[in-house]
């Protein structure tokens, strides 16, 4: 079977079970928000599944304790075959699509008697009361769900009755145990024990799936010592973040260019752990703390913020693309952005970064930011316009300026002598071969990015 696992040959990516390298072009699928039905819900993902794996797309995350998918809609334990029937549903989807998917199992943050419950109506409510002693359940806390031998034996029930439906489906290609574990209302040591008592439990019943954990998103210096615990916890098979572009974190760097935010979390997932993969598994714009999405996505009719936070991730050393958020606020569909994920594919294709042996590197020169994998027989490189970015395009209102007459050094890139070079304007999907002259080469009029592989 293909089953989809970390390198043998480099660690940084993912493989194919023929060794195959594998490059996750992925999104967040996570729940349908507005509709109300199974029916319905379904034959959204079957639309958006299609159009994205059309585009290029391989890999989506989808939320399990929502309405469509929640295994115990009513009582604890009583485990509903028509929510199982609808993951069945959902995997045959994404396998007739050659789509692999990331389970998330649970979300929930309270049992009950919070503040922030349904914040995303119709689709995902952070508190889940089924649990509750109350309502027929065994605990009256989420300390108590995950401490209790009631409570830890019931989640791993619940994880083997998936495993005899599901650990033999190579199209479920991960499991994550919980969206933003530090965000439960229980005290760390509490989350940290359960994360690494229940990763040993995901790993026994999906032996052949990647396994996993997240936390919230990476915006503050408090949060970097936590990155680190998730970056080197046993039985976690990659190391993800999620961040933002968000006016009100604490970390400068979430509120300045989309590109700069998504290269410091790659680098610093890299830094936590060389031995992993590194992915930015959660990414987008949201206002300030997280308040609601960003009033940019109205703005942002091209797709500049997608495009950012598909490229630099992957450019900076991510086994993958960045895999943006927020897409049930119809931003994708409603400004038809789904041309991004294929222009990403076309941007990176014939580069192998596991034959490469490749190797980020970032430098500026002049007005642009250049992000470059260093390969042993090629070196791809992304050069981003430093002039151009959310603020002056979104916020401001100016558009990005054309760029003409760049000129490209050669002689300041790691890698020794090139003999061609290919261009492709990923803001027009053209691609253009190019001729070197010497050290350098004048690069075709583009805005905002453009991507050059050169060949030794």
């Amino acid at each position: 079977m293909d089953w989809i696992r970390i390198s043998r040959k480099n660690p940084h990516y993912f493989e194919h079970a023929n060794g195959d390298t594998f490059i996750p072009v992925g999104v967040n699928l996570c729940f349908q928000r507005f509709l109300q039905t199974d029916e319905a819900c379904l034959a959204a993902y079957c639309r958006q599944i299609a159009t994205f794996a059309r585009n290029g797309g391989n890999f989506i995350r989808v939320w399990m304790g929502v309405p469509f998918l929640q295994l115990e809609p009513e009582r604890s334990g009583v485990f509903s075959e028509r929510k199982l029937a609808n993951l069945h549903a959902l995997v045959e989807v994404a396998k007739a699509n050659n789509v692999r998917i990331k389970f998330t199992l649970e979300h929930f943050r309270r049992l009950g008697g919070g503040s922030d419950g349904e914040l995303f109506p119709g689709a995902a409510n952070f508190e889940n009361p089924v649990y509750r002693k109350d309502n027929g359940g065994f605990a009256d806390s989420v300390p108590e769900f995950m401490t209790s031998e009631a409570g830890r034996k019931h989640f791993i029930r619940k994880l083997e009755l998936l495993s005899r439906h599901f650990s033999e489906e190579p199209a479920v290609m991960a499991w994550e145990l919980w969206n933003e574990i530090n965000t439960v209302s229980a005290p760390r040591s509490v989350w940290q024990e359960w994360s690494q008592l229940m990763l040993k439990e995901l790993h026994r019943c999906f032996p052949h799936q990647l396994c996993l954990q997240s936390l919230g998103s990476f915006d503050s210096p408090r949060h970097l010592e936590r990155y680190r615990w998730l970056c080197t916890l046993d039985g976690c098979d990659y190391s993800q973040a999620h961040r933002y572009l968000d006016p009100g974190a604490e970390l400068d760097i979430c509120r300045g260019p989309m590109d700069l935010l998504c290269r410091d979390v790659i680098e610093e997932l890299r830094r936590s752990n060389p031995a992993r993969p590194a992915i930015l598994a959660e990414t987008g714009a949201v206002e300030s703390r997280h308040s609601r999405p960003s009033r940019l996505y109205d703005a942002d009719t091209h797709g500049t913020l997608l495009h950012d936070g598909l490229f630099a991730p992957f450019f900076s050393g991510s086994a993958g693309c960045g895999q943006f958020w927020h897409w049930d606020q119809l931003y994708l569909e409603r400004h038809n952005l789904w041309f991004h994920f294929h222009r990403f594919v076309k941007a990176t294709a014939g580069f192998d970064p596991v034959r490469e042996e490749a190797t980020p590197f970032f430098r500026t020169a002049g007005c642009f930011r250049l992000y470059g994998l260093q390969g042993k027989f090629h070196t791809l490189l992304w050069l981003r316009d430093a002039q151009n970015s959310w603020e002056s395009e979104l916020a401001q209102g100016r558009a990005p300026e054309l760029q003409k007459g760049v000129k490209l050094d050669l002689r300041s890139l790691p890698g020794g002598a090139f003999r061609q070079a290919r261009c492709f304007l990923p803001w027009t999907g053209d691609t253009i071969p190019m001729e070197l002259h010497g050290t350098g080469m004048e690069l075709p009029e583009f805005s905002r990015s453009m991507v050059l592989l050169l060949m030794r």
